[in-house]
């Protein structure tokens, strides 16, 4: 698909708000003819960085507005993902079986930048390698 399109939510930052932002995204995502691996990996990375917002952004501060934002930019075969919070990033104590939230987006997007300046951004980038027609 060629062209410019986008996606924009903002969403409290609740687990019952993940699920129907993924489904949103997977939907704009198969509207853009992205195939099936593609989507899985696109909605994994995006699921995992919605759970660091629903998990630990908010964790310190009880009275602050709790909201996330996913913004998706597809442009000719490009796809600008951004989950974004206003909270509080934590480096968070390793402990067995957890903390693969970040590793696991730098394995599967193209790439993947972190931004914690007044709030956390995570950015990633995929491509879409074989498009539906």
């Amino acid at each position: 698909m060629n062209g410019c399109s986008e996606l924009r939510l903002l969403q409290e930052a609740h687990s019952r708000c993940v699920a129907p932002s993924r489904h949103a995204l997977r939907a704009f995502c198969e509207a853009l003819g992205f195939g099936a691996d593609a989507l899985d990996d696109i909605t994994t990375a995006v699921g995992e960085a919605l759970a660091n917002v629903v998990e630990h952004a908010y964790a310190d501060d009880c009275d602050q507005r709790r909201s996330f934002e996913l913004h998706a930019r597809f442009d000719n075969g490009d796809l600008a993902l951004e989950v974004a919070d206003t909270g509080t990033f934590r480096h968070c104590v390793p402990r067995p079986y957890r903390g693969f939230g970040l590793r696991i987006i730098r394995a599967i997007a193209q790439q993947m930048t972190l931004d914690t300046d007044g709030g956390t951004r995570v950015r990633m980038r995929f491509t879409a390698k074989t498009p539906k027609s």
